[in-house]
């Protein structure tokens, strides 16, 4: 089945009804997922009235809508934690004569894992992924310092400092359609220069992905573009989604010329120190162990892999 002919109104009412939704999980982000990056596949989705499963089929595996390089997170969206419900859902899902269900980055403390190792009818196996570090916020900024360690609070201060020595710039966050333009060109073209493997990982296709990403999310106030600009120039961007008090870090560039003034860093800095103010919970920078996260003061989270096959 073509992914526009499945039922959006029992996806919508899973999305506001249910426990563990984050961005990857809303009917709008895996339609687009759909249109610019999924042709391959057939979709269909397994639902019953306490569980909801998308699921995109190739050969004989199933899995869920969408894949691992541009999906930080996955879930099963549930109303009522029922274990027979789940458990249904699952064997219609190995009705379609498929080999396998691959389930991707599902998180630690997520009540699916535990149903999963509940089945008896299936050799399961699950691995660890990934991590995704996050930060619990604050009310304050000067708290949010305080929790760091001391060296991490020094260097912070001094690359702030250093920076507002060195230059004059403005800093800020857009959530409106009205910057659509520039945040898409901008957001593009400083992710293409920020490295030779993300310059190769924008292919065409991808960038369509983005395109229409930003402007859907923007367009259902969930998204914001966080950015720092020296004469009028952008130098460092990213993209976050936002929803229920969490913003979470999707994708970021910035421009080679200002690596050693920590651009890409200070404009993660500043809209941390944004999200504080704006009452954000928590601060997530999502899939990956890269340094700055934890130097920022991010907690690792644990991402699973899960591989279900029928005895």
């Amino acid at each position: 089945m073509k992914f526009d002919k499945l039922d959006s109104s029992v996806w919508k009412d899973f999305e506001e009804n249910s426990s563990e939704v984050s961005p990857f999980d809303l009917l709008a982000w895996k339609k687009i997922w759909s249109q610019n990056l999924g042709d391959n596949f057939d979709y269909k989705i397994f639902f019953n009235s306490n569980f909801f499963i998308p699921v995109k089929f190739c050969n004989l595996e199933a899995s869920l809508i969408g894949d691992k390089d541009v999906v930080d997170y996955n879930a099963i969206l549930y109303k009522n934690n029922k274990f027979e419900d789940f458990k249904e859902l699952i064997d219609q899902i190995f009705e379609e004569k498929i080999s396998n269900f691959r389930i991707y980055s599902i998180r630690e403390n997520s009540e699916i894992l535990k149903n999963l190792k509940m089945l008896k009818d299936y050799n399961i196996n699950i691995s660890k992924e990934d991590v995704a570090p996050y930060l619990s916020l604050p009310q304050s900024w000067d708290e949010y310092l305080i929790r760091l360690s001391k060296k991490r609070r020094h260097e912070i201060k001094r690359k702030i400092r250093r920076f507002e020595e060195n230059f004059s710039y403005i800093s800020g966050d857009y959530d409106s359609l009205e910057n659509t333009k520039e945040i898409t060109d901008e957001f593009i073209r400083l992710h293409k220069l920020s490295s030779h493997e993300k310059e190769i990982f924008m292919n065409e296709n991808r960038e369509n992905f983005f395109r229409n990403l930003i402007y859907k999310f923007l367009l259902d106030k969930k998204l914001l573009y966080s950015y720092i600009k020296v004469n009028n120039k952008t130098i460092a961007c990213s993209i976050s989604f936002v929803l229920n008090g969490t913003r979470y870090l999707y994708n970021s560039g910035f421009d080679p010329e200002y690596i050693k003034h920590s651009s890409g860093l200070l404009n993660h800095i500043f809209a941390i120190k944004r999200s504080i103010e704006n009452k954000f919970q928590i601060f997530d920078f999502m899939r990956g162990n890269e340094r700055y996260k934890y130097d920022l003061g991010g907690v690792d989270k644990n991402l699973y892999s899960i591989n279900l096959e029928r005895k």
